[in-house]
């Protein structure tokens, strides 16, 4: 295992980490805060607390559960420092490029895709949090209470009112492709 590789002095085993993680990091990230200029200082960020913490990580859960974790965290942070800075707007274009565009490019048109982006990006951020690891990451119900430190009811109700919101929001949308 790599962390206990690199627990045993074997530097490249981080190295190796980053490698196998940086893209899954650099994308939740990317969803989580909505403007990719951003991305690469949060994802150093996730990575040097990383390497200071990786010799006291328990393995209580998946490392790559932990480093979400962390890019939660981080982009959080992130998100509170740039709110304090009364001149940091978000860029449209750049809000619009965080969702995979493979597969949903393929099933509905750029401008639909970039009102879908927009509309999961205005989210509040406890609400955009929850769809984008259940939804965008994958993530199973109690791997998002553990990372998030919350309840399932919890995690169901803002998933229920995150859905409820982008339905409204999107209702337009359906009904202008249909």
């Amino acid at each position: 295992m790599l962390v206990e590789r690199f627990r045993q002095g074997d530097d490249s085993a981080f190295d190796r980490i980053v490698e196998r993680h940086a893209a899954e990091v650099a994308a939740l990230a990317n969803r989580l805060l909505g403007w990719p200029q951003d991305v690469d200082d949060v994802v150093q960020e996730v990575f040097l607390a990383a390497l200071a913490g990786l010799k006291t990580f328990r393995g209580d859960c998946r490392l790559r559960s932990w480093l979400f974790t962390i890019t939660l965290n981080k982009c959080r942070h992130h998100r509170r420092r740039l709110s304090r800075r009364p001149s940091h707007r978000i860029d449209e274009t750049a809000a619009t490029l965080c969702l995979n565009e493979n597969a949903e490019m393929k099933a509905i048109d750029a401008e639909s895709f970039a009102r879908v982006r927009r509309t999961v990006q205005a989210l509040p951020p406890k609400y955009r949090e929850v769809v984008v690891l259940r939804y965008l990451q994958g993530l199973e119900t109690a791997e998002i209470c553990r990372m998030l430190g919350v309840t399932t009811n919890t995690l169901n109700v803002r998933l229920t009112r995150a859905r409820r919101k982008l339905k409204d929001d999107l209702d337009g949308l359906m009904k202008e492709t249909t």
